[in-house]
């Protein structure tokens, strides 16, 4: 072909004309490879029809027809030829056959034709290898084929005529003789299927995800399978994307995803540390690949002009189950051999065809159809692998079992060495459970009574605010102070309803408490004619919200110090109340009075003709004592007498502790 080139077109022999008298018989195809020269694009950029007729063809010969090498992965071919119709009344009507290539164009003198190709949507069966063409009467044709391919994967080449009824012929000779590819082909991918649909139900079984990587293996190798039956038997199932998208998916993802599952299986990355790291980057490749390969047939351009073979190669592949194959007979897995085997099977049949390729003598059997597609090797070996990979999930789940039937029957026997044991403790205990039951029985029983009593003297104190509440109103009323008796009937509500909220609950927050002994002592305080004063004073560090003590606890005292020291002194007086935690366990409420004292209230209590009885304080007293009982207290009260320089009283101070 070079020696041609160099020696220049004027010594090229002339295109021979195809001569026609009107629409031929022919029982089989006409072979026109002599009628045809050739063309082949080599530059960067694909060219318009106008522009390849402007080209330099040569005469079409199978030693001729090879892929030159170039920097582009599209391989681009165009097919000229002339067709003369001498009939003058026949229009001549036949089918193109051009064999299977990706994309093919028809093109005559005036334009574009018609397309075909197994890529090309809109086309089913048969038709992707074949396209119409007519020659009307008296008349000659030029015309001219744009074939489509990708270097490395184009077919053998042919261009021939065939009339309908060798078309159809041939069509059904070509079904009969690839029926038991087929046949082969349709098996070993239902199996895949069957085996997806087995993994998928183990994982949603037990939750593994060495199924959850076996079925993505098997899916992707079914898929594959329909790749390939679609090809081959040009059924036009799938569109050109998931064609390029299967393609690159084949080579290089399916290795990736066995391997990460026999990893998981095996547990080579724990056997293996150092090693799996390598194995780790070659999968990276693995992927990467496969997105430059899918770049690269999808833009048809290279993504590294020069070193395209050397990216894209299957060494890493190879490589790749090399290192698996090793690590896999290195491991110390019961099921290792289940998964030597499958890795094993499917290298040896990947690697079958060139030890069966230069032995086989090409005839159009079906037998031969079968040995002669490359792919059908793969499939078989894929299959065969996941039926490997299938015992070997099959006995990992017996091993499974065996294991977890020895760990029951040894849980069995330490439950039975654990009973006697714990037999012999319980009847040394017997006798001091009996008498801790009965020491429960009673604390249970004095707990109850104790919370009888909290809840009977909760009771008491109600009726207690109310009746002393109750005086205040009616000596409103009596007066006719319809603004103070408002006044006061507001903040009596509001501490009516503070008290039957806190009665209902054994502890309130230390906030709810303070609001309603302010709203008491402001009641007496409008009571007495503002003779009484009062201060409250909490400590900041003191969190009122979420410090909580029994509620009504600290008021009986200070309506004792009201009534019994500060009522006896014509002026009245000040409460203070300052509350503080000297101790993280416990709060410090001072309850500090300037009244008369204990000493002279008492004696004016005696003098009295109606002496008023501290129900509340004594209540309180009582209350203590509960508390300290229901809730394991230590709550303590303190009463001590103030005095002047003189030696004189000048008040009462009570020291609140409750413990929190």
């Amino acid at each position: 072909m070079i020696f041609i080139l160099l020696t220049g077109p004027a010594k090229l022999p002339a295109q021979d004309t195809l001569v026609l008298d009107g629409q031929p018989g022919w029982k089989k195809g006409l072979p026109i490879f002599r009628y045809c020269v050739f063309y082949q694009e080599n530059g960067d950029e694909p060219l318009t029809f106008e522009a390849v007729k402007e080209q330099l063809f040569i005469p079409y010969a199978d030693s001729l027809r090879q892929v030159h090498p170039y920097n582009r992965p599209l391989l681009v071919q165009w097919l000229k030829f002339t067709i003369t119709n001498r009939s003058a009344t026949d229009t001549i009507n036949l089918r193109l056959a051009t064999g299977a290539h990706y994309f093919t164009r028809l093109y005559d003198a005036a334009g574009f034709v018609t397309k075909s190709g197994i890529y090309e949507t809109g086309v089913s069966g048969y038709e992707k290898g074949t396209l119409p063409l007519i020659v009307k009467p008296g008349s000659t044709q030029t015309f001219w084929l744009r074939t489509e391919d990708r270097q490395g994967l184009m077919t053998p080449a042919w261009i021939g005529l065939e009339t309908p009824y060798s078309f159809l012929d041939g069509s059904l000779e070509g079904a009969l003789r690839d029926k038991l590819l087929l046949l082969f082909l349709a098996m070993l991918t239902g199996c895949l299927f069957f085996i997806s649909v087995f993994a998928a139900y183990q994982y949603f079984l037990y939750k593994d995800r060495a199924f959850l990587w076996y079925m993505a293996y098997t899916i992707s190798s079914a898929l594959v399978g329909l790749f390939w039956i679609d090809i081959r038997h040009i059924f036009g199932l799938f569109s050109s994307f998931f064609h390029d998208l299967m393609f690159s998916v084949f080579l290089f993802i399916v290795p990736v995803l066995y391997s990460l599952f026999v990893g998981k299986m095996l547990e080579l990355p724990q056997q293996f540390r150092k090693t799996w790291i390598v194995v780790q980057c070659l999968l990276v490749v693995a992927c990467l690949q496969m997105l430059m390969e899918f770049a690269t047939v999808r833009t048809g351009r290279f993504v590294f002009t020069d070193y395209y073979g050397y990216f894209v190669s299957m060494v890493p592949v190879a490589l790749l189950n090399v290192i698996l194959l090793v690590l896999t007979a290195m491991s110390t897995n019961k099921v290792k051999w289940f998964m030597f085997g499958g890795l094993m099977s499917m290298l040896a049949l990947w690697c079958m065809p060139m030890l069966i390729f230069p032995n086989v003598e090409f005839r159009t059997d079906a037998i031969t159809m079968v040995l002669i597609f490359i792919p059908f090797y793969f499939m078989l070996g894929l299959t065969i692998e996941a039926v490997c990979f299938s015992f070997a999930l099959s006995y990992r789940s017996k091993l499974v079992l065996i294991e977890k039937n020895n760990l029951q029957a040894s849980y069995a026997k330490d439950l039975e060495e654990q009973l006697k044991i714990r037999t012999g403790e319980l009847e040394e205990q017997g006798k001091a459970a009996e008498v801790q039951k009965i020491k429960q029985v009673a604390a249970e029983f004095e707990q109850k009574i104790a919370e009888t009593e909290m809840t009977a003297l909760r009771a008491q104190m109600n009726p207690h605010f109310i009746f002393n509440c109750l005086n205040s109103i009616k000596l409103y009323t009596l007066e006719n102070d319809s603004k103070t008796a408002s006044e006061y009937l507001t903040i009596f509500s509001q501490l009516i309803r503070l008290v039957l909220e806190n009665s209902r609950s054994e502890k309130i927050s230390l906030q709810k408490e303070l609001e309603t002994l302010r709203l008491y002592i402001e009641l007496e305080a409008m009571r007495f004619k503002d003779k009484v004063k009062y201060t409250i004073n909490v400590d900041p560090e003191i969190d009122r919200e979420y410090t909580e003590i029994p509620p009504l606890l600290i008021q009986p005292y200070v309506e004792n110090a009201i009534w019994h020291g500060l009522m006896h002194k014509k002026s009245g007086g000040l409460i203070a109340i300052n509350v503080t935690q000297p101790t993280e366990n416990s709060l410090l409420v001072e309850i500090t009075d300037d009244g008369v004292g204990r000493q002279q209230a008492a004696e004016y209590e005696s003098k009295s003709a109606v002496r008023k009885k501290s129900f509340g304080l004594k209540m309180t007293s009582e209350r203590i004592e509960a508390i300290n009982q229901l809730y394991k207290m230590e709550a303590e009260v303190q009463i001590t007498d103030i005095k002047n320089g003189g030696d004189k009283p000048a008040g009462t101070k009570v020291n609140i502790k409750i413990p929190l």
